[in-house]
């Protein structure tokens, strides 16, 4: 009887010390996947910064001018009759933007990012301590431009004309026992230009040239 009553002690002694470790593991877990979702998104978004910045400098390498994009119509007051864009070339520009994207930021995604040990914790005052880990990523990346112009004023009869290459990247964080998903969006200067002569308002207050004529198709 008192073998039994020792054993079951035993017993439940393992179970208890099992059971402990097992919520130990499951919280330390719990918290790396928060670090690394963490840690992992806002290095992605800086990654994507960069990787867009990059796209478009190869993309316009060749040299694009803003008489290449837009072409500016007058009437025979002197003033803006119609705002459009080359739409092939819009199109073109925004394709391989969109494709050197994705390719800069999963080469540069490739090295991982570092994190201390101490973020592992969950403690923060402990996050930035002990020895760094590299943690490597697997992201899925999607990407999508859109060129946008913006007009401001510079005197009298003079604006000035800016187009903006806006890329906006669906990114997923693929780990093991979670993902997470969220999006980053660059926008950069492609060129820009002087218009003398009064612009019709449906131009100023739409943002986009021609009805939407720098909307790209990227299918």
């Amino acid at each position: 009887m008192k073998k039994r009553k020792i054993r079951l002690k035993t017993k439940l002694i393992i179970a208890a010390v099992l059971a402990v470790i097992i919520a130990v593991v499951a919280i330390f877990f719990n918290n790396a996947a928060a670090v690394i979702i963490s840690v992992g998104s806002a290095s992605l978004r800086a990654m994507n910064t960069r990787a867009v910045n990059e796209a478009v400098e190869q993309t316009l390498s060749g040299g694009v001018s803003y008489g290449d994009i837009v072409t500016v119509t007058y009437n025979d007051g002197g003033d803006v009759s119609a705002i459009t864009a080359d739409s092939a070339l819009v199109n073109t520009i925004a394709r391989r933007t969109a494709y050197l994207t994705q390719s800069n930021l999963t080469a540069l995604s490739q090295g991982g990012v570092e994190v201390p040990i101490g973020a592992f914790t969950g403690i923060e005052a402990l996050s930035g301590y002990g020895a760094t880990v590299n943690v490597k990523l697997i992201p899925v990346v999607s990407t999508e431009c859109n060129f946008v112009s913006r007009f401001t004023s510079a005197g009298i009869n003079q604006t000035i004309h800016s187009i903006y290459i806006e890329v906006v990247t669906d990114i997923t964080i693929v780990l093991a026992a979670r993902t997470q998903q969220f999006y980053a969006t660059a926008e950069v200067l492609v060129c820009e230009s002087i218009i003398v002569g009064k612009i019709p308002q449906v131009y100023l207050q739409g943002g986009l040239l021609g009805s939407g004529s720098l909307v790209p198709d990227n299918r």
